[in-house]
C-alpha cells in the first residue's frame, strides 16, 4: 500500500484570512465610531441647548425657495418674526402624520408673528400637491431640489426636521423626528419667542 504524504499547513491560508479578519474588525469599528459621531451631533442639534455654543447662537442660514405657485421666498423677507422651517417629504408618514398640529399652531399664531415654511425634499410637484389633497395646509410649501439648504445649509439627516428660527434670525431649536405641535409645552415655547422683542 503506497502512503501519501501529509501535506504541510498552508501558513499563507491562514495568513490572509487573519488579515481579513482584521480588516473586517478595523471596517466595523470605523463604522461605529462614524454612527456614534452622527448621534452624538443628533442629540446635541434636537437638546433646547444645542443650538447654542460658545460664540452664541447659531444664525439660521439664509435661502431663497419658490413655493407650489412659483412664488419666490426669502428667509431674510421674515426677518424680525418667528419662523418655524418644516423639513418634509411626501413619501415621509411621519412629516405627514405632524402636518395638520404644525397648521393649527400656525393658524392660531400667525396674526403674532409666527412664520411657517414647509420644505419638501420632492424632486417632481406632483406627489407634493396629491399629498397636500390629504392633507392641506394654509403655510408656504418650498422646494428644494439641490440638497443645498437641507444638507449643506442645515445639515437635514432625518426626516421630519423642524427648525424654529427666533426674531433675532438665531436658531432657537431644532427637532429630529415627529413633532406634535398641538401640545402647550410647544405652543408656550413659540409665544415666548413671539414675546421676545416685541415692541410694545
Amino acid at each position: 500500500m503506497s502512503s501519501r504524504p501529509m501535506s504541510a499547513p498552508d501558513h499563507r491560508k491562514r495568513g490572509t484570512s487573519a488579515s481579513a479578519a482584521s480588516k473586517s474588525v478595523h471596517t466595523g469599528m470605523l463604522f461605529a465610531l462614524i454612527l456614534c459621531v452622527m448621534l452624538f451631533c443628533v442629540l446635541q442639534l434636537s437638546s433646547p441647548d444645542g443650538a447654542y455654543g460658545a460664540q452664541g447662537p447659531e444664525k439660521a442660514p439664509l435661502f431663497e425657495l419658490s413655493d407650489l405657485q412659483g412664488k419666490t421666498h426669502r428667509l431674510a423677507d421674515y426677518a424680525g418674526k418667528v419662523v418655524v422651517i418644516n423639513f418634509w417629504a411626501s413619501w415621509c408618514p411621519e412629516c405627514i402624520d405632524e402636518m395638520p398640529s404644525l397648521n393649527a399652531l400656525y393658524e392660531k399664531l400667525r396674526g403674532k408673528g409666527l412664520v411657517v415654511l414647509g420644505i419638501t425634499s420632492d424632486r417632481k410637484q406632483a406627489p407634493v400637491e396629491q399629498a397636500l389633497r390629504r392633507v392641506p395646509v394654509s403655510y408656504p410649501i418650498l422646494i428644494e431640489t439641490t440638497g443645498k439648504v437641507f444638507i449643506r445649509q442645515y445639515t437635514v439627516i432625518g426626516l421630519p426636521t423642524t427648525v424654529v428660527v427666533d426674531r433675532d434670525g438665531a436658531i432657537a431649536e431644532r427637532l429630529v423626528g415627529k413633532t406634535d405641535f398641538s401640545t402647550a409645552a410647544f405652543a408656550r415655547k413659540i409665544q415666548d419667542l413671539l414675546d421676545k422683542g416685541r415692541v410694545r
